[in-house]
């Protein structure tokens, strides 16, 4: 005989919303650490260089940041974590990082450091990427996230114009590269 489960709407809804991200997310935690591909961009956010991301927001508006992976002027907790406090990353398929304009505006307008850098953590959905921009290279994940399936071409389209400049410049580089071995 089955049991009685009570859930709220809000559980239940919340519950339903994993599972469909879950099914829909083709870039996960794991890819985005052990891909070859994202080998530079890994460096990159290593090496707390400043790195731009355009992903789509839980309530489907594209953001775009200036993130780095730490800042100095950051304290963190000293209290020990659970097993899924240390773990919230990869089990929860994110990526936490700081918002690097936020940081600077908050400074300038008359914030100390420690308070600045508590405000400017944001959390990035790996699985609603559409790319990075590092050193002037662009690694567009839009295909691989389903991101014009999934949200439309509005929001496929909506780069930087610093991201479409770094893809036609490979572009441009490839077929350069191309004409010349076909002479």
């Amino acid at each position: 005989m089955g049991r009685t489960l009570r859930l709220t709407e809000s559980e239940l809804t919340k519950i339903i919303q994993e599972m469909i991200n879950t099914n829909e997310m083709a870039l996960s935690h794991q890819d985005f650490h052990t891909s070859e591909d994202l080998s530079d961009l890994r460096n990159a956010i290593n090496s707390n260089k400043i790195v731009s991301v355009a992903f789509v927001k839980k309530d489907g508006s594209v953001r775009h940041l200036a993130i780095k992976k730490y800042l100095s002027s950051y304290v963190p907790s000293e209290n020990e974590k659970s097993e899924k406090q240390a773990n919230v990353e990869s089990n929860n398929n994110i990526m936490r990082v700081v918002d690097i304009n936020s940081y600077i505006r908050d400074v300038k307008g008359g914030l100390d450091k420690d308070a600045a850098a508590k405000k400017c953590w944001r959390t990035v959905t790996l699985g609603n990427v559409l790319g990075f921009l590092s050193g002037g290279k662009f690694k567009d994940l839009r295909q691989e996230n389903n991101i014009q399936e999934r949200f439309g071409d509005e929001v496929y389209n909506s780069l930087t114009k610093s991201m479409v400049r770094a893809m036609d410049a490979e572009q441009n580089q490839q077929n350069v590269d191309l004409q010349e071995c076909m002479k």
